[in-house]
């Protein structure tokens, strides 16, 4: 698929069908995603990759309104950075975005729900996520994303919706 095609064709999906994605699938992924380009290429995201489905509820009810995607996603990408990088959150957006996009071309759709500073019921998202999956201290979850076969078709973006007087050249 054209790359230009697969920005088009990323939608955010919230359905999806009670099929596992493969995990060969699921390796080529991440591992491209995290190729991505990092400040002074520190490579400082980390993923944990959760198919349990008990486990995706509990992340899920960390956030349940804005992560109620994760309620049919057979995966759940924690995306998380080391907190010692002052890029981590740039760092960890780009891994993120990537997997996103190459969930596309692999056939998957795919939903990010945000993590880092939100809270639900006075509790910290992030941190519920961190002990949930065991990640160490001096990482930060930025955030989640659901990841499966769609169960929903969503019609591809159009060229035509960018709003043109949002292109600035030379000054604003």
């Amino acid at each position: 698929m054209e790359f230009r095609d697969v920005i088009l064709k990323r939608r955010s999906i919230r359905k999806f069908k009670s099929v596992q994605v493969e995990k060969e699938t699921l390796s080529e992924i991440v591992k491209y995603a995290l190729l991505a380009p990092s400040g002074r290429n520190s490579r400082p995201v980390e993923l944990v990759l959760v198919t349990n489905r008990e486990l995706i509820s509990k992340i899920k009810d960390t956030r349940p309104g804005a992560f109620a995607f994760l309620e049919t996603a057979p995966v759940c990408i924690v995306v998380a950075a080391n907190s010692d990088s002052s890029t981590w959150q740039e760092d960890a957006s780009i891994v993120a975005t990537y997997i996103q996009l190459l969930a596309v071309d692999y056939g998957l759709g795919s939903c990010w729900g945000h993590a880092y500073n939100r809270s639900h019921e006075g509790r910290a998202v992030d941190l519920e996520i961190k002990k949930l999956v065991g990640i160490p201290e001096n990482y930060n979850v930025l955030c989640v994303i659901g990841l499966g076969y769609p169960d929903e078709v969503k019609e591809p973006h159009k060229l035509t919706e960018v709003e043109e007087r949002k292109i600035h050249w030379e000054r604003w």
